[in-house]
């Protein structure tokens, strides 16, 4: 894996994308302007990309005001919205199942509903195959524009007060930590599922220029999320054998576990790198933390490589007579990265954070 200057990379995205530019219909403009953002232009474009003329009326027109409440949370509309729009209930039908696939609307008991913020499009209208070709490379550029230049997550680039993730250590680095909880534990998150579908990342193949060289298929989603996923065709189901697979195929590259910061882990578990993930810069701490055995250290620096986050630096060891590995306790996230991949089982992982330090609840949407 060969680093790429975060700035100049960004840059040279921008400036792809600024050749491409064309007209944009004020429809769109309306469109990409309910969900805010920093770049009201980029979001307009990839509305455009996202819909026909004709589909962003429809979505304009929404929600259905003569729709039937007992239809409870759908994509069915009336055939009084249709006729208002002009369409066959049939056409309006194809279009909103289209566009559900990828990931513009979604169900709600008020019937098809646009994705309520930037995120929760970003997630769904980035993970279905199915239309990546017609999407186009110009499509996932604009996607990763609007995330700006994709650094290293040392303090000064951390994402401030945004605790919407939280690191899970790779379960191999705790698994023989007393007082490790569920919620903490892959294997057992894993366990309690009903429901497993694997998906291609969102954040991977927005980011077109990246250099972490890991797999898009790495979203491990669960629960309702992954029943939505199934249901749009945008992953694959795996059962808990496969899926602990997975985690040990990821186990080997330079990635961090992410889930929704909240007890229940409910919706995903996340393989993450910096150069196309914001949510590593943002993820809140484990309750763990990394601990050296001096003794061991062979100050081979692969740690050095597998931590994301600069926490590990080589220093003189005047009582050993030698160098050996260090860790900054501030910078570390509790990953686990360093600990499963050291040749010499000089790193183990200590609980320093107590149960309270994950909320009951949270949200990402």
């Amino acid at each position: 894996m060969k680093k790429k200057d975060a700035v100049k990379t960004h840059e040279e995205l921008r400036a792809r994308v600024e050749k491409t530019k064309g007209a944009i219909d004020p429809i769109y403009m309306e469109l990409g302007a309910r969900l805010g953002g920093r770049n009201p232009e980029n979001m307009a474009r990839i509305m455009q990309k996202l819909a026909t003329p004709e589909q962003a009326k429809l979505v304009s027109a929404l929600p259905d005001t003569d729709r039937d409440p007992k239809l409870g949370r759908s994509l069915e509309v009336s055939d009084a919205f249709a006729k208002k729009l002009g369409m066959s209930k049939t056409t309006v039908d194809k279009h909103i199942r289209e566009l559900y696939e990828k990931g513009l609307l979604f169900p709600t008991r008020g019937g098809p509903s646009m994705a309520r913020t930037f995120l929760q499009l970003h997630d769904a209208a980035l993970g279905n195959p199915k239309y990546e070709k017609a999407l186009g490379k110009e499509y996932y550029d604009l996607w990763g524009v609007m995330d700006g230049p994709m650094r290293e997550p040392a303090p000064e680039n951390l994402i401030p007060r945004f605790s919407a993730f939280r690191v899970v250590p790779r379960w191999k680095s705790i698994k023989d930590v007393p007082g490790v909880l569920p919620c903490e534990d892959v294997r057992a998150i894993l366990k309690a599922q009903d429901l497993i579908v694997l998906l291609e990342c969102g954040c991977k193949k927005s980011h077109t220029d990246r250099w972490c060289e890991i797999p898009d298929e790495s979203c491990i989603t669960v629960g309702r999320t992954a029943q939505y996923n199934l249901d749009r065709g945008a992953g694959r189901k795996i059962t808990y054998e496969e899926a602990l697979e997975v985690i040990e195929k990821y186990d080997k590259l330079p990635v961090i576990n992410a889930v929704v910061n909240q007890r229940e882990v409910n919706q995903l578990v996340c393989n993450c790198h910096y150069c196309c993930c914001g949510a590593v810069r943002g993820a809140a701490k484990s309750r763990f933390e990394v601990v050296v055995n001096p003794e061991k250290c062979r100050a081979c620096k692969i740690c050095i490589d597998r931590c994301q986050y600069g926490a590990i630096e080589i220093k003189f060891d005047p009582a050993l007579g030698r160098e050996r590995t260090y860790v900054d306790v501030e910078k570390c996230r509790g990953c686990g990265c360093c600990v499963i991949t050291c040749p010499g089982e000089a790193r183990t992982m200590k609980v320093v954070r107590p149960p309270e330090h994950i909320p009951e609840s949270g949200a990402i949407y």
